[in-house]
């Protein structure tokens, strides 16, 4: 690599290839190597041109054309990949979509890049239905969107499409590939125009200066919406080499990262910046060493800390290829790269030279070369920049520039805006921004946008929105002009910090409804006016600092009430810079991020000796939640204080006495948990059998009967449940579990609660099959039989288990080949063999065939009622009550889905009260 001037020329346009052939002529050199990887999935490059090819062919089927653009909102899978692939070879272009971003904005990119066909994830389908009205004028492309489940696209074996590369579209260097959007000045993300000539050019540098091989093992790591994706997914795939996807799920390793490439053999890794120092800084804080696998490190997106790269020396056992890249969208990912030696020690980390294709001017104001040493504006050129923005003729023209070289020829620069120089050995120094566009962690900011979504608020008269940087961390903060009415009255001088801090809090909320999370100012400054310039500008350099800041927070600060409370509140403050915090307060609304996060989770290990995973905190983000869990945590260790202990002590006597013990039942014994109520609360000898549901039904209603189980045990009632699944401490009875042994179940462990634990009155709780079975069981002396949308026909049930099987295991995204149909002794969450599927079309309950002595009511969830009515005559005893509760056991989105329904806690808690007030105790409905 040489700089300036002295870059050689790019092959020209017409000799570059398209990327999607120079990907076919490796999947025809390496079939059988692979080519990705996501958590149990593995295709090899035969797998993944096949797949590509079959969703190219589904594409034209649904009439995308050649030039076309089509939408992707998808997650990091293989089949994002095979989409981008299969566009390409449908000779249209892609368009990655974050499903993070509010409606309106994903609306403006569907109609800006006019897009009518959009490949995404199930679960993301619902952020493109009935979308908000925009501000601008545009034709409804939403309301027309063809929507294609990115499930369906799996390759389907009994399917005939070609693999042959003249059967698909062929494509021209100057087509579109792919539109990446990025922030815009003007209120709305500009769409920035790469073309398949650029991403050769670009896939074909990053493959020859990172040295990439057939045995590199490339992590991918970034959000597809961010073109890090570009670099992970697309060099790696033209030298035969494999893609490892990072994992949807965080992992139960308090350095999830290191854990990953350990456990991969990852060899390649590209990070931002920002993640970049924070991994660095918790591998020190928890003693660990750059993985002995990683040979390349490429770090990209802003200014690198020259004290994080001796860091990292001082930790890096082995040769590790470091590289500092730097490269605008508008260059395809990466333009310019640099090679610091191990002895690097100046104060600021060049960005090195272009790369092969590539080429650079530092120009003055006048768009002359500035001599070796003097600062300018970095320019950029070679066959790499992208075509412009779409629809923005003028901003094109701006950023884009003609400039004739001393021979006379015209070539085209982009106009980075970023002020660099000349370094003596040829390397570019950054040296910051022209303008006032902002980086923050990956992304690239135009305050701008975020100026214009402050200023559509009412009574919001001026706004104007800065970066601070305090210890290396960037955040926004956003100067407020108010208006004459709403705001200025609540925020005058004499207004409290906590009103100001919930008006601040408001304009955030509405600015979530616009701007992605990461482009939401947690802290702002109020002011009447703000200063101006002689011309009328806002003068900047005279806006108020930051210590008249407020956080957006709609509480109250809520005082820690605990030593480890005060400790988490310190590090926690410490982390966000912000001087008060309270135990109410939630870590990622006051700005943390998952970078963030690995800051607090390395500071409670250095300072506390903690060791929590980081998905441990996504679950707990408040300081009272996360002190409750690493009580629990410490439960059966140290303690950080007698009143912590206390605390823990005080929550344990209150849960109940637990037994797990086998219950004597037929030829089995079945593993069984007795619930008894608490040391303290008195026993009412009223005892309850709860009936599980069956298969996935099973696990899904699992946890709910538990909690219900520890409820009603702390009501004064003897409460039992099997464990047909299986358990840390069972096998289960899954296998041997039919209808008839189920019943048989309820009947043995309903004589064993009398007997063991002489209750005066057994009660009966069903859910789905198992409210069936409870009704069905016939089981004598029954109090109260409580039966949770039961399951009133087995043979419609079994149809229901066999729909969910061909969905979600024939057809699923889970198996990395598809599937033939399974035998009939397979079914969803449920092993059903003849015998089980034979007792089950021969169940059929009848409300009105229920035992006379036994108070029975029906518990129903809210879609129940409307998917399976009950009709009961006028003269029924049976109660039906209505729960607000929606559980879709029909929908097959939310097969794997566990629930919580404190409603029906709540109801079946008032009517095991007294059975003598069970009819006043709700509405009657039959």
């Amino acid at each position: 690599m040489i700089s300036n001037s002295a870059t050689p020329s790019p092959e020209p346009t017409q000799t570059l290839p398209a990327f999607i052939d120079l990907f076919w002529r490796q999947c025809e050199a390496t079939p059988d190597r692979v080519a990705v990887i996501h958590e149990e999935t593995s295709w090899t490059y035969r797998d993944l041109l096949d797949q590509s090819c079959y969703i190219a062919q589904a594409l034209v089927r649904e009439g995308v054309l050649p030039g076309d653009r089509v939408g992707m909102c998808l997650d990091r899978t293989p089949i994002a990949i095979a989409s981008m692939l299969g566009i390409h070879l449908a000779g249209a272009a892609f368009v990655p979509l974050d499903p993070d971003y509010p409606a309106d904005r994903l609306r403006y990119m569907l109609e800006d890049a006019r897009i009518n066909i959009l490949i995404g994830h199930g679960q993301y389908r619902g952020l493109f239905e009935n979308p908000k009205h925009t501000d601008h004028e545009s034709t409804d492309f939403a309301s027309n969107l063809n929507w294609i489940e990115a499930s369906d696209l799996i390759q389907d074996q009994s399917a005939t499409f070609s693999v042959a590369r003249e059967n698909h579209p062929a494509l021209q260097g100057d087509q579109l590939a792919y539109v990446m959007y990025t922030s815009g000045s003007t209120g709305n993300p500009k769409g920035v125009l790469i073309n398949h000539t650029a991403l050769t050019t670009y896939c074909q540098a990053d493959r020859d200066v990172y040295r990439l091989h057939p045995d590199d093992r490339t992590l991918q790591f970034s959000t597809l919406t961010f073109d890090i994706a570009i670099e992970e997914i697309f060099p790696p795939l033209l030298c035969g080499s494999c893609v490892v996807i990072r994992p949807l799920e965080h992992a139960d390793s308090i350095n999830e990262l290191s854990h990953l490439i350990e456990t991969q053999g990852i060899t390649a890794v590209h990070l931002a910046t920002a993640y970049w120092h924070q991994w660095v800084d918790l591998m020190l804080a928890t003693g660990s060493r750059v993985p002995s696998s990683l040979r390349l490190m490429v770090v990209t997106g802003e200014k690198v800390s020259v004290d994080h790269f001796h860091r990292w020396q001082t930790i890096c056992d082995h040769d590790v290829l470091w590289c500092n890249a730097y490269g605008p969208t508008e260059a395809t990912v990466t333009a310019t790269v640099f090679f610091p030696a191990a002895n690097f020690s100046d104060d600021n980390m060049p960005i090195g030279k272009p790369l092969p294709g590539y080429s650079a001017l530092i120009l003055d104001a006048d768009l002359n070369e500035v001599p070796v040493g003097e600062t300018g504006q970095l320019f950029l050129g070679g066959t790499a920049l992208a075509d412009g923005y779409l629809n923005q003729p003028e901003l094109t023209a701006a950023a884009f520039i003609d400039r004739e070289n001393a021979d006379g020829e015209v070539q085209r620069w982009y106009r980075t805006g970023d002020i660099s120089r000349w370094l003596e050995d040829g390397n570019i120094d950054f040296g910051g921004r022209v303008d006032h566009q902002i980086k923050l962690g990956s992304y690239r900011i135009e305050p701008g946008e975020i100026e214009a979504a402050l200023t559509s608020i009412a009574d919001v008269r001026e706004a104007m929105v800065a970066a601070e940087t305090v210890d290396g961390q960037t955040t926004l903060l956003a100067h407020i002009g108010l208006g004459p009415n709403t705001l200025s009255s609540e925020c005058t001088g004499s207004t409290s910090k906590q009103n100001l801090s919930a008006t601040a809090s408001r304009l955030a909320q509405q600015l979530r409804e616009k701007l992605p999370p990461y482009m939401v100012p947690t802290r702002y400054v109020f002011a009447e006016v703000f200063p101006k310039t002689i011309n009328g500008k806002i003068d900047r350099t005279e806006l108020p600092n930051s210590d008249h800041a407020v956080v957006a927070r709609d509480e109250h600060v809520v005082e820690p009430q605990t030593e480890l409370q005060q400790q988490l509140c310190d590090i926690w403050s410490s982390v966000l810079q912000i001087p008060q915090l309270g135990i109410a307060d939630d870590f990622f609304l006051l700005g943390g991020s998952s970078l963030l996060v690995t800051q607090v989770v390395a500071r409670l290990k250095d300072q506390l000796g903690l060791e929590l995973p980081v998905r441990d905190f996504f679950a707990n983000p408040t300081i009272e939640l996360m002190s409750r869990h690493i009580e629990a945590m410490l439960g059966k260790q140290q303690v950080l204080s007698s009143e912590t202990t206390a605390v823990v002590q005080s929550q344990r006597e209150r849960l109940p006495e637990m037994e797990a013990f086998f219950l004597p039942s037929g030829s089995h014994d079945l593993f069984a948990v007795h619930y008894a109520p608490p040391k303290q609360q008195a026993r009412k000898n009223r005892g309850l059998v709860l009936c599980h549901a069956y298969g996935h039904e099973y696990a899904r209603s699992y946890r709910n009967l538990q909690q219900l189980a520890v409820h009603l045990a702390q009501q004064g009632l003897d409460v039992l449940r099997f464990d047909y699944a299986g358990t840390g401490n069972s096998h289960g009875n899954a296998l041997e579990a039919t209808p008839h042994v189920m019943m048989k179940n309820i009947r043995d462990a309903s004589r064993w609660m009398r007997q063991r634990h002489d209750v005066n009155s057994i009660s009966l709780i069903g859910i789905r099959l198992g409210a069936t079975l409870a009704a069905c069981s016939g089981t004598t002396n029954v109090e109260q039989l409580l039966l949770w949308d039961p399951v009133t026909s087995g043979d419609e049930f079994l149809q229901h288990l066999d729909r969910l099987h061909s969905m979600t295991l024939s057809n699923g995204t889970r198996f990395s080949k598809p599937r033939p149909p399974s035998s009939i002794d397979q079914a969803y969450g449920a092993r059903l063999n003849h015998v089980v599927r034979q007792q089950l079309s021969q169940l059929k309950w009848n409300p009105n065939d229920l035992p006379s002595d036994s108070a029975t009511t029906l518990l129903c969830s809210r879609d129940y009622q409307a998917n399976q009515p009950i009709d009961l005559p006028p003269d029924s005893d049976v109660t039906i009550v209505e729960l607000d509760d929606e559980i879709g056991w029909d929908r097959p989105e939310w097969t794997e889905s566990a629930f919580s329904s404190p409603g029906a806690i709540q109801q079946i808690t008032r009517l095991l009260q007294n059975k003598s007030n069970i009819h006043h105790a709700i509405e009657v409905k039959s």
